[in-house]
């Protein structure tokens, strides 16, 4: 008893504790029970602004009857059909005039909130893996091999689950802490799901003695840039290499090493993983600024455990984005950049997983898409969706459908027609064309059928090196209908490559089928079915007699276009001259050429003047055999009969003449000069003169020739006739009155020198150093 007569209560510490325990647990689930309200609350805020941010991008207000209509419209489209809802929505707007302003609002969102739940059910009940990613803004050369020009700090990022895509916007990290602070990009999962692939760059501290990196052109010459921005330099702040990661967080592993930089790792069905790399050597591609000296890229592919590393493209220049296609081959971007604008043609090509029979798809032959990126085929399709955007500018445009079953030349013009593609997004015009430049973007589709698609998108105008800041992309549902619905967005960085996170089917695996006794000689084989066979038809009165052969030198030495020049033209390539091959009577052509070599082809008359050339190059792997129908022929064509090329042995190059390999005006041509111009035009010497010599500098005006610029002979389409042997004046004026008698006494070996050098696009260099 107390002092108070109050009966003493000894307290029962058990049920204390209990009630103690009771009250936290209730805490706990109130706190959570609040904050995850809170976290819905604040999802549904922001998808009902973006839904705002939608209508206002398209001109419109959320509660107008128009964008009400359309709302429903998009749904209705999407299910296939009306239904009793999309009726009674249809009624409410019949009498939108007399509804208030809160009502229509109200309308509005009910409308699209339903549109999203269709919209959602229709992709997978799976997480999303993403990747989180600043970006060096520039262009697209800097996409994945500039990182190391950070002047403006392109630290961060990383791999990301979204775990309830829809639902919430709950994320978990999968390499948070585990890399050293750096850049991302390129993810991609295997075919069973269960691993992510991805390139990493690390970004380590150094002074940045040039100030924040604001704009391209106030970078530095290159040749004053410190050690740690030189991709050269083994002190450079770091190289982008690929690494594998379980789906779980664990298993981290470095595939790659080395200095090069690795990127865009693809999972192929036969269990190799293909990759863009410039481990090629120290290629540089030819259209780089003084303050980028960056290496050319281009597909390689290696084991799983990064083993067995080798190119698989010989390409003089560089590729972006393989993904395996339905049939089994890969699709990536090519930048063609022969005799021909360097802005431009970067279109769609498609090889097999050895390296074989490259072959172009789309966007070799127009200037009104630049470029092709981020392929990707449609589940069960043929088709392949892509995103068309700019050389100047950071991978990003608008969303795009091709069908190569309806691939074909225009007849008249001879360009990609435009027949093959459905743009799914119109309103984001195609950037760097004559169209003007997107104030919105999408990029890194991911095609879930031919009407649905994950995507990452911006509101934002393209990053370029106009366009200087990052874009804050996040991750949406889209479909050909225009139901967009956001998925996830960090209004910090940006979110791209949403990738749903299960298995998918495995394309058919494509064996190889290289012959060891050409590939222990390191060579392989053409066939030309007939060289006749073209979209243009050539001249009937110059029947085709040889190929000739030529070798595209990738870009070394200096990384600056037209450093050195090597002659008229401008940003030209370097090129030798392998030799000849002879053409059947009937077109068909048989012979053997040397692997791992960029080449192209002319088609040469009896007098040893090209007929039609190309302005792309072709390459053989050790022990191929490749077959191609025509020369510049309609897509889709198929030889009819046997030719007899087909029947005999494989013909044999015969050498050019010296000065030809490489190409060398001062030994090619001026030693014809000497014998048979002197004479009248003692001035035109081999004596230098502004970087050439004086005779190479008065025959100008006498050329003509393929370039980056207004004064090629054609920016796009290359006709029968019309290079530039046929093209130049000077050809004409070797025969006019006043050269007919010297013409007479020429030898038939220097008129075919004239002819070789004014096809080669009548350079004075062959060679960059």
């Amino acid at each position: 008893m107390s002092k108070y007569g109050i009966i003493e209560q000894k307290p029962n510490h058990k049920e204390h504790e209990g009630i103690t325990m009771k009250r936290f647990v209730f805490a706990i689930i109130f706190l959570l029970t609040t904050a995850t309200l809170l976290a819905e609350d604040a999802m549904i805020h922001l998808i009902q602004s973006d839904w705002e941010a939608q209508e206002r991008r398209l001109g419109r207000e959320p509660e107008s009857r128009k964008a009400i209509e359309a709302a429903v419209d998009r749904i209705e489209k999407l299910l296939g059909s009306s239904n009793d809802k999309l009726a009674a929505y249809r009624k409410q707007c019949n009498s939108f005039d007399s509804l208030p302003a809160m009502e229509r609002m109200n309308l509005y969102e009910s409308v699209r909130f339903y549109g999203r739940d269709i919209a959602l059910s229709t992709i997978p009940d799976t997480p999303i893996l993403f990747l989180k990613q600043r970006r060096f803004i520039c262009q697209m050369l800097h996409e994945f091999v500039g990182y190391y020009y950070d002047f403006g700090g392109v630290v961060g990022g990383g791999i990301y689950i979204l775990e309830e895509p829809g639902k919430s916007f709950k994320i978990r990290s999968l390499t948070e802490g585990l890399l050293p602070q750096g850049a991302f990009a390129t993810p991609a999962l295997s075919y069973d799901g269960k691993t992510v692939y991805f390139a990493f760059c690390e970004v380590k501290e150094h002074p940045r003695p040039f100030g924040t990196f604001n704009h391209w052109r106030r970078l530095p010459d290159a040749r004053n840039v410190p050690p740690e921005f030189n991709w050269k330099s083994p002190d450079r702040t770091g190289f982008f290499h690929i690494y594998a990661i379980n789906v779980d967080g664990t298993n981290l592993r470095q595939l790659t090493s080395g200095n090069y930089d690795d990127f865009d790792p693809c999972p192929l069905p036969d269990g190799g993983i293909a990759f863009m790399s410039s481990r090629r050597g120290d290629l540089y591609n030819r259209c780089s600024n003084g303050f980028e000296p960056l290496p050319t890229q281009t597909l390689h592919r290696m084991d799983t455990d990064g083993q067995n590393i080798r190119p698989l493209s010989r390409h003089e220049t560089d590729e972006w984005n393989p993904s395996v296609l339905n049939d089994g081959r890969i699709v990536y971007s090519r930048w063609d950049y022969v005799d021909r604008s360097a802005a431009h043609f970067h279109g769609l090509w498609a090889g097999n997983p050895d390296g074989t029979a490259p072959v172009v798809l789309f966007g070799n032959y127009t200037m009104e898409l630049s470029i092709a990126f981020q392929p990707r085929a449609i589940p069960n399709s043929n088709k392949i969706a892509f995103i068309a955007g700019a050389h100047h500018a950071n991978i990003g445009g608008s969303l795009v459908l091709f069908d190569p079953a309806k691939a074909k030349y225009d007849p008249i013009t001879g360009e990609d027609c435009f027949s093959s593609l459905e743009r799914l997004t119109p309103e984001v015009v195609f950037p760097e064309t004559s169209e003007g430049w997107p104030t919105s973007f999408y990029s890194s589709p991911l095609p879930l059928s031919e009407d649905r698609f994950l995507v990452a998108f911006s509101y934002q105008p393209l990053p370029s090196m106009d366009y200087i800041e990052d874009s804050k992309s996040g991750l949406y549902y889209y479909d050909r209908f225009g139901n967009m619905e956001l998925l996830y967005r960090d209004p910090e960085i940006s979110s791209v490559f949403p990738i749903p996170l299960q298995a998918r089917p495995i394309p058919p695996w494509m064996a190889s089928a290289l012959d060891p006794v050409l590939a222990a000689e390191h060579e392989g084989e053409f066939l030309l079915t007939d060289v006749n066979w073209s979209l243009f038809p050539f001249p009937e009165n110059r029947p085709v007699k040889t190929l000739r052969i030529f070798e595209v030198l990738p870009k070394v030495g200096s990384h600056v276009a037209n450093n050195p020049k090597l002659g008229y033209a401008n940003a030209e390539s370097a090129r030798r001259y392998l030799g000849e091959v002879p053409v059947d009577a009937d077109g068909s052509a048989f012979f053997r050429a040397p692997a791992e070599l960029p080449l192209y082809f002319q088609a040469v008359d009896a007098e040893g003047k090209a007929v039609q050339s190309m302005r792309s190059i072709t390459y053989l792997q050790p022990g191929e055999r490749r077959s191609c129908t025509g020369c510049h022929e309609p897509i889709g064509a198929v030889p009819q009969a046997m030719k007899t090329a087909m029947l005999r042995e494989p013909s044999r190059m015969t050498p050019g003449p010296s000065g030809s390999n490489p190409m060398s005006f001062p030994l090619l041509v001026q030693p014809v000069l000497d014998r048979n111009c002197l004479e009248c035009h003692e001035t035109w010497t081999g004596a230098r003169e502004r970087g050439f010599s004086v005779s190479y500098n008065k025959l100008e005006p006498f050329v003509r020739w393929y370039e980056w610029g207004d004064k090629s002979i054609s920016q796009i389409v290359t006709r029968p006739g019309e290079v530039g042997a046929d093209m130049s004046p000077l050809t004409k004026i070797l025969k006019d009155a006043n050269h007919k008698a010297m013409y007479e006494k020429m030898s038939e070996e220097d008129k075919r020198r004239i002819y070789l050098w004014l096809d080669a696009n009548a350079p004075f260099y062959g060679a960059y150093e």
